[in-house]
């Protein structure tokens, strides 16, 4: 009763914040605090419609809110210069990667309409009963990313991203280390359940923490991304009011080390270490390295161009128990890719088709990798959609750096979201968070391209351009009869 409470008055909280701060700030409020916030263990299931829960619902609220209270005067008053136009991406790759993301949905669905059998196991067709779901799972999914495209997409909306992800992080880590001192409770203490496997939070003599996330994973990775983003803020600032920042970097630091998530200590550890010691051009274009790294990772793992056995080794040396759990998801990932390739287009769907059954029908396998699942259900196009919209915005601002000009918060917006997709290889740790940051930097994109068409030179005619930082109008003096 209690979570049905919680998830369904969010929506009066998202109004509120889009009624009275600014467009920018009630975004990041809406998607983060219900994601910090609000319990898994209630959704709406409705037949033919996607689920409701924690992610869509606030999601819905904001698009919806944001229509009803950010609009005419109030627009102009709150930011006008802040502010791209329409939700729907007017970047050309960003909009073809959307509409593949959406279309692969459709045609996975339309592609699967067999039962598959394994010896006594039945998994069932997928009917065109079940396309409108998949394509409204899809684009709820999506609605985080294109909000941030809309609103953070200038420099100073992406502050507000990033303050507000140190101070989400300062604050999470209070219940975080009640967690590690006294065994992850509070999820049953507020909510009634506790959202994973218990013996899975068992770490090193300790515990380590989930509070109101679905695995202490996923809260190590925000730990992480907390982490960068206030080192982000620490280089962006030359005030008094700097070291503040790092003082928070390194609380979040502390944190992120009692946490137990050892991949992403690692992360922070390497990403951290370009914030401090990288100019701003290097930070950007060492995450469109990762980023393109990151995107071609499934083929290079198919060719066995991965070094995996120099990995198994370094786990070796380091805990033999870690070096077999890494071998485990390896071989894992080797037989789901092989299974995955038997549909390559648009993949098997879901209901467990992905997944690697033997003869006599017993799941065989283990998915963790955000990748490798993408493929298995939604098959090529889709995992070059989802992760191309993930990771194409980053290696766009690598290669176009000096036109873009990128500042320190958004090199750290880049590194934060870098820390995530690194995470998704071995996990499946994508959230609304996520999308939220590759929104905001695919806006910054599309930002500098109207930026770049406001500073062109224009021929005379009644075109009126709009500088994308100011958005002051610049008249033109209108056509005479003769250049008609």
């Amino acid at each position: 009763m209690i979570s049905m409470v919680v998830v369904l008055s969010w929506p009066l909280v998202v109004f509120w914040l889009f009624a009275n701060r600014s467009p920018a700030s009630a975004v990041v409020a809406s998607i983060l605090g219900a994601y910090l916030l609000l319990p898994r263990n209630y959704a709406i299931d409705l037949p033919a419609v996607p689920t409701f829960n924690k992610d869509s619902i606030p999601a819905l609220a904001a698009v919806l809110a944001a229509a009803v209270m950010i609009k005419g005067p109030r627009l102009q008053t709150l930011a006008p210069a802040m502010v791209l136009p329409g939700l729907w991406p007017r970047g050309r790759m960003v909009r073809i990667l959307s509409v593949m993301l959406l279309v692969g949905a459709v045609s996975t669905v339309l592609t699967n309409g067999d039962m598959l059998r394994y010896g006594p196991t039945t998994l069932p067709a997928l009917r065109p009963y079940d396309a409108g779901s998949s394509l409204g799972f899809t684009l709820f999914g999506l609605l985080p990313f294109l909000l941030a495209r809309k609103y953070l997409a200038h420099p100073d909306a992406q502050k507000t991203l990033l303050v507000g992800m140190v101070a989400a992080g300062l604050a999470y880590s209070i219940p975080a280390l009640y967690e590690v001192r006294f065994s992850p409770q509070l999820s049953r203490m507020f909510y009634g359940y506790f959202p994973h496997d218990w013996l899975q939070h068992l770490r090193a003599g300790g515990f380590r923490p989930v509070v109101f996330l679905e695995h202490g994973l996923w809260l190590a990775i925000f730990f992480c991304s907390s982490f960068l983003a206030a080192l982000a803020l620490w280089r962006s600032r030359s005030d008094d009011f700097r070291m503040r920042w790092f003082a928070a970097s390194a609380w979040l630091f502390m944190t992120l080390v009692l946490s137990k998530g050892v991949g992403a200590l690692g992360i922070g550890l390497l990403l951290g270490a370009m914030i401090l010691f990288l100019p701003v051009r290097l930070q950007v274009v060492g995450a469109a390295v990762l980023s393109g790294i990151l995107l071609l990772y499934p083929m290079l793992r198919g060719a066995d161009l991965v070094p995996t056995e120099t990995a198994l080794a370094w786990a070796e040396r380091v805990d033999p128990a870690r070096a077999a759990s890494l071998r485990y998801r390896l071989d894992n990932e080797d037989i789901l890719l092989a299974k995955a390739n038997q549909r390559p287009a648009f993949g098997w769907g879901g209901w467990g088709r992905n997944r690697v059954y033997n003869a006599e029908g017993r799941d065989v396998s283990v998915t963790d990798g955000h990748w490798v699942i993408v493929i298995g259900t939604r098959g090529w196009i889709g995992y070059l959609a989802e992760f191309g919209l993930l990771l194409i915005p980053m290696i766009m601002l690598g290669l176009r750096w000096k036109t873009l000009a990128p500042t320190p918060v958004t090199a750290g917006l880049a590194m934060a979201l870098t820390a995530n997709m690194i995470d998704l290889i071995p996990n499946g740790t994508l959230t609304p968070v996520t999308w939220l940051l590759a929104g905001a930097l695919a806006g910054r994109l599309e930002l500098g391209r109207m930026g770049d068409m406001a500073a062109a030179p224009v021929s005379a005619g009644p075109l009126v351009r709009q500088n994308a930082y100011t958005r002051q109008i610049r008249p033109h003096p209108p056509r005479t009869s003769a250049a008609r």
